[in-house]
């Protein structure tokens, strides 16, 4: 592997850190609306942002596979 793909793959992991720790924000979140009896949209405001974090890391991490994928003859 050379640098510039090491660095790549560095970027890579870094925007999936991101949304990792936003979705860890967000279900930590929607635990403490839950306690605090929460209405129904503040808790579906969470859990939507938890979705849309989970789909931007299914794409960051599509874009790492496609790095590690072999090249074509």
């Amino acid at each position: 592997m050379n640098n510039n793909e090491a660095t790549l793959i560095r970027k890579h992991i870094h925007n999936v850190r991101n949304p990792l720790n936003s979705i860890a924000l967000h279900a930590e979140l929607g635990n403490m609306l839950l306690e605090g009896q929460a209405s129904n949209q503040e808790l579906q405001n969470a859990f939507s942002v938890i979705l849309q974090q989970c789909r931007e890391c299914d794409r960051e991490l599509g874009k790492i596979r496609s790095l590690a994928a072999p090249e074509s003859p």
